[in-house]
């Protein structure tokens, strides 16, 4: 990268011969997911081309147009993703509480690693650094073998796994109860999971051995993470750093992107013609009254349930209204209280929202943080139950699981719902203002160009 451009940090003061200058970077992004693992490295790139670097995506086919709309190439690598029908019903056997994990790793990640590792060696040659992500393992192989400076990523704080401050376990939530033995449940699930995930990506092990590659560890753990550091995308305030996170770890903020976020389809299903701006579709939005948004994200809404239905009987006796984002058009025809909409740019959504009831993904809890609104999370799977008890202890939402969302009638859940409006309001607010002040894609930008 010698031959390019080079830049001061300091433009004011680029004369003088003690300032830093910066080389302008390929930066290959290599991420594998759903929308929310998607979005918050295109907060990152978009930061990174701000300053002047050429950012790559290595990623699902699925994602080129919304990728190169952006202005952003992409280089696709397996796996890719199913159209929508049978999307559906994978995205349903992901979100499974106790088999997801299991069924992710070894059914879609570990039978294509070998053709993902060649995709991704292809695709990061010319680049001059790689960022990684938690469900894409062939990334560390990858830049370990082309000898590239390489950052891994952690979206969520379960992919840091401290002893310390140990996740909600994904598959059995309730055992969080055993937290109350500090450490030792700690170590204790640390080493339960290791072992219970130790065939889940077997090939992963196998082809380094064939590579001629460092033992970096178990690829779930402690070989996901880079000797040159690791960026955890979200705030310091969500999850506060540990002394046994990966070594060089930084927490740079919570990553927002859902910009132009409008699909030719939603808008046609807001009267909107899909040539129009932005900003008129955002008109649409400022215009709907108060109300409690339910969501269920970009995976789990494929296996909603009854959710929506009860949702709206819910709002209805607490006397407010609600929104549904629905990912698709449902062909319910609500009650005048509920509003569907297929899709809304959470930034402008969630501040003019009474209360957010959704999944628990990572991406939806930091937006309902930024807006400063409570949350009530009713968890799936993965690090969604994590989550959950995070936004809890932090006093600006409440938790419910998915049986009890629908149980007695639901007084459990009215009972939560009108405890969340009335009691975590003023708490989310004074978050909300702290998390605002937080700025993720250039703190993570600046963490890899040095």
């Amino acid at each position: 990268c010698n031959s390019r451009r080079r830049r001061s940090i300091f433009p004011l003061a680029a004369a003088s011969c003690h300032i830093k200058t910066l080389p302008f970077m390929k930066i290959l992004i290599s991420t594998f997911g759903s929308l929310g693992d998607l979005h918050p490295y295109l907060a990152i790139a978009l930061e990174a081309k701000n300053r002047g670097h050429t950012p790559i995506f290595a990623t699902s086919e699925r994602y080129r147009a919304k990728i190169e709309n952006l202005g952003f190439e992409l280089r696709a690598v397996a796996p890719d993703w199913p159209d929508d029908d049978e999307f559906s019903q994978l995205a349903g056997r992901v979100m499974n509480a106790r088999s997801g994990p299991k069924y992710l790793f070894r059914e879609l990640i570990s039978p294509h690693v070998r053709q993902s590792y060649a995709d991704l060696c292809e695709a990061g040659a010319d680049c001059d650094v790689i960022l990684t992500h938690p469900a894409a393992p062939s990334g560390p192989l990858a830049a370990t073998k082309l000898g590239k400076k390489w950052f891994s990523t952690a979206l969520a704080p379960i992919s840091l796994w401290s002893v310390y401050d140990p996740p909600a376990p994904p598959t059995f939530p309730a055992l969080d109860i055993l937290r109350v033995y500090g450490p030792i449940w700690g170590d204790f699930l640390k080493k339960s999971g290791r072992l219970w995930t130790r065939n889940w990506l077997r090939e992963i092990e196998i082809l380094r051995r064939e590579e001629g590659l460092e033992l970096r560890g178990h690829p779930i753990f402690e070989g996901q993470h880079s000797p040159f550091g690791t960026l955890a995308l979200f705030s310091p305030r969500f999850a506060k750093p540990q002394k046994d996170w990966p070594h060089n770890t930084r927490a740079v903020g919570f990553c927002f992107y859902d910009a132009n976020g409008y699909s030719s389809i939603a808008k046609s299903e807001l009267g909107i013609a899909p040539e129009e701006s932005e900003s008129e579709a955002q008109f649409d939005i400022r215009n709907v009254p108060s109300a409690i948004v339910f969501t269920l994200g970009s995976s789990a809404v494929w296996n909603a349930g009854q959710f929506w239905e009860i949702s709206a009987d819910y709002a209805a006796r607490l006397g407010k209204n609600a929104i549904f984002l629905t990912g698709k058009p449902t062909g319910i025809a609500w009650p005048s209280h509920v509003f569907e909409l297929p899709y809304a740019p959470h930034s402008e959504l969630f501040p003019r929202a009474e209360l957010v009831v959704h999944q628990g993904g990572i991406g939806t809890t930091g937006q309902c943080l930024r807006a400063g609104v409570p949350q009530v999370v009713m968890p799936f799977a993965h690090d969604q139950p994590d989550n959950a008890r995070r936004v809890e202890n932090l006093g600006v939402g409440k938790s419910i699981s998915q049986s009890r969302y629908a149980r007695d009638n639901g007084e459990w859940a009215l009972e939560l719902l009108d405890d969340a409006l009335e009691n975590c309001k003023f708490a989310a607010r004074r978050l909300g203002i702290k998390i605002r002040e937080e700025n993720g894609p250039r703190e993570a930008v600046e963490s890899f160009e040095f």
